[in-house]
């Protein structure tokens, strides 16, 4: 497991959010990402910010593009499409990295 903090900030402002999340497989790093932008929700110039354990910057993605990307998820029961919609601010744990659809189950079919 690595651990990876991801960062909500305005541009020009300090961080309005951080949070360290430990994560087995990289490739789960943007379900977190997308999770982050849903919670939080959009604000103007609004980004997030992901390093890894070793403060390396390793995403840095608008909010907008976060939450439009989880309309791209080939997963029809993805909890992130769901709650993306009707802005949710509690939704269930983003998704786990499984090919081919990384919000699937650990037998890699989608929910």
């Amino acid at each position: 497991m690595t651990a990876f903090t991801f960062e909500y900030s305005v541009t020009g402002e300090r961080p309005i959010a951080s949070e360290t999340i430990d994560i087995l497989h990289p490739q789960e790093v943007w379900c977190h990402v997308e999770a982050l932008a849903v919670r939080l929700g959009e604000r103007p110039g609004a980004f997030i910010r992901v390093r890894d354990g070793k403060g390396h910057a390793v995403v840095r993605a608008g909010v907008a593009t976060a939450l439009a990307s989880i309309e791209t998820c080939c997963c029809k029961g993805c909890p992130l499409k769901k709650g993306a919609p009707a802005g949710a601010r509690a939704i269930p744990a983003p998704c786990r990295y499984d090919a081919p659809c990384a919000c699937g189950p650990e037998d890699g079919n989608p929910h």
